[in-house]
């Protein structure tokens, strides 16, 4: 992307808060190859500085150049009055300046990126998962390292999407590889632990899918390294609850894009539908998923009000629930 493209108002955007950073850096460059770094480049931040100031400085002449750049990050967090005032902005923008706004976890419905439709230029950065190896591959490239095949992909199981984790993992092999050999599998799941988010995600699938030993395994590992119960618990309860909706969506005859479009799911998450939903949903019906949800109720009761043990209410859930999705039920649970 070029600054220097005549347009007034750009949105950038991602899920991934690493990629918004990499494009920043790209446009910095763009304006110090012109020599223009120090004199008509400004950064400011939403929720901290006064967005009326952004647009003062945008609508100040250049010095000695042609173009003046303003920066906005963080500008997911612009109030609706702020995004107000960029729409009176646009409609008689300076010529000579472009205000470049920075976003993360924004969606494409909000406000903000309606607005700079209709009077700038939006850009969407993000990473499809199958995208993502060849990321990889590139940041090891551009510490003059090669990786084999197996360490990319141990690292993007153990780290999942998680960019920002995959780049420190990038850095710290970096820092450790010796000699000019490729780096190994080996050597990278010696540095590189999965990260808790991943033991999660793997979590509810082994759950939803019945396999109540290796649920047992990872809840434990969780636990081990100090999740919280509560954020375990809201997780499998999101899951089933998104397993529900699903198979309501389904049943109401929708097809694939119109329930990626209706659960909201972001572009690199759309695949979960037919990967992980679809085959999870299909053990279920809906009275044993309102059974599943019941049961998480009644843990997180139990626990909430110390009539029972963390870590025995925890285990009790997961076997719960995969007893559940393997069609049948423990004495005992039912009645909690």
């Amino acid at each position: 992307m070029d600054p220097a493209t005549r347009s007034a108002v750009m949105l950038i955007y991602s899920n991934h808060r690493l990629l918004v950073e990499e494009e920043m850096k790209k446009i910095r460059a763009k304006v110090a190859e012109k020599g223009e770094l120090d004199l008509n480049l400004e950064t400011f931040e939403a929720g901290l500085d006064q967005f009326e100031d952004a647009l003062q400085a945008a609508e100040t002449l250049p010095f000695g150049s042609d173009r003046r750049y303003v920066i906005v990050k963080e500008a997911q967090k612009l109030t609706a009055a702020e995004v107000k005032r960029l729409v009176r902005y646009m409609e008689d923008p300076p010529e000579s300046s472009l205000l470049i706004l920075a976003a993360v976890e924004l969606k494409p419905t909000s406000g903000l990126v309606k607005a700079v439709e209709k009077g700038g230029r939006v850009r969407e950065v993000n990473k499809r998962r199958d995208q993502i190896p060849g990321w990889i591959r590139s940041r090891f490239k551009a510490r003059d390292l090669r990786v084999s095949g197996k360490a990319i992909a141990y690292l993007q199981e153990a780290l999942g999407e998680d960019l920002m984790a995959i780049e420190g993992a990038v850095e710290k092999i970096s820092l450790y590889h010796e000699g000019e050999e490729a780096v190994e599998l080996e050597e990278v799941v010696l540095l590189v632990t999965p990260s808790a988010e991943k033991y999660i995600y793997e979590l509810v699938d082994r759950v939803a899918l019945g396999d109540a030993d290796q649920a047992l395994k990872l809840l434990r590992r969780l636990v081990k390294q100090g999740e919280r119960t509560t954020y375990i618990l809201s997780a499998l309860a999101r899951h089933f609850r998104l397993l529900l909706l699903y198979q309501a969506l389904r049943e109401d005859g929708r097809q694939e894009a119109d329930i990626i479009a209706f659960m909201k799911l972001p572009k690199n998450r759309a695949w979960m539908v037919g990967k992980k939903f679809k085959p999870q949903a299909a053990r279920f019906d809906e009275g044993r998923l309102g059974q599943a949800l019941s049961l998480l109720v009644k843990v997180d009761t139990g626990i909430k009000t110390g009539e029972m043990d963390e870590d025995f209410a925890l285990e009790l859930a997961v076997t719960g629930l995969a007893s559940i999705s393997a069609g049948k039920l423990p004495l005992g649970v039912a009645d909690l």
